[in-house]
């Protein structure tokens, strides 16, 4: 019979390599997500401070329209040149404002950039599981809307009160009630998060409660994973 690759097996090689079969071999991923301002990079940032590799996926959507890219072409093409800053980059807070109030643009525009964000995603992952790293993290604020729960488990959802994420977004994007409340509609309601979580994060208290909430969490999904929890050492008080 040989070694030879018959054309049934070479497609199935590619489409391995296509959705990023080598790094799910050797990396295991989990997903973190959670409702707009419930502090999902509060939970990163902590998790980063003990050595995990945590990737955000809204990084990798800047990346994905930086001036020059197919995508931020593709979304002028759409939009209209007014999206687009002076010095040629995305105007993000511009095509926000359109977005949240527009389903069939949000629609538009998530087909446009989701592709490209999933791309860069699976490359960043090669490159963690080429490190020989464990496990990683993927913050994606849209991650069940997306149906990424299949591939990014198990999943954990940072639950906050709806007032208190209501004033952190009005604060953090200095966003009229009426927007904040478009960007949270434009979401799966956070409850309904929380109930198909695997794991669920309460940031209703102080920064410490929440650290020690992160690291009980972390440390509970190594356990489930077999991998040890001491390759990410707590950092140490000051």
């Amino acid at each position: 019979m040989g070694g030879s690759v018959g054309p049934a097996q070479d497609a199935t090689a590619r489409s391995r390599l296509d959705f990023g079969y080598i790094w799910r071999v050797a990396l295991r991923v989990f997903g973190l997500t959670g409702g707009i301002a419930s502090g999902k990079s509060s939970v990163a940032e902590r998790w980063r401070a003990r050595g995990l590799t945590v990737v955000n996926a809204d990084e990798l959507a800047r990346a994905a329209v930086r001036p020059g890219s197919v995508a931020l072409t593709q979304i002028v093409d759409y939009f209209g040149g007014e999206v687009v800053t002076s010095d040629g980059t995305l105007d993000r807070a511009r095509l926000g404002a359109i977005v949240f109030s527009d389903p069939e643009a949000r629609r538009r525009l998530d087909s446009i950039v989701h592709p490209v964000v999933r791309r860069l995603a699976s490359e960043r992952f090669a490159e963690i599981a080429a490190r020989g790293e464990a496990l990683a993290c993927y913050e994606v604020p849209l991650l069940f809307e997306t149906g990424l729960e299949r591939i990014y488990a198990p999943v954990v959802v940072v639950n906050a009160p709806d007032a208190l994420r209501r004033a952190r977004l009005a604060a953090r994007d200095q966003l009229p009630p009426e927007q904040v409340e478009a960007r949270i509609l434009a979401q799966l309601p956070l409850a309904e998060k929380v109930k198909r979580a695997d794991y669920v994060i309460e940031n209703d208290g102080s920064l410490t409660l929440l650290h020690a909430r992160c690291d009980e969490t972390l440390d509970a999904i190594c356990h489930a994973l077999s991998i040890d929890p001491r390759r990410y050492p707590k950092p140490e008080l000051s």
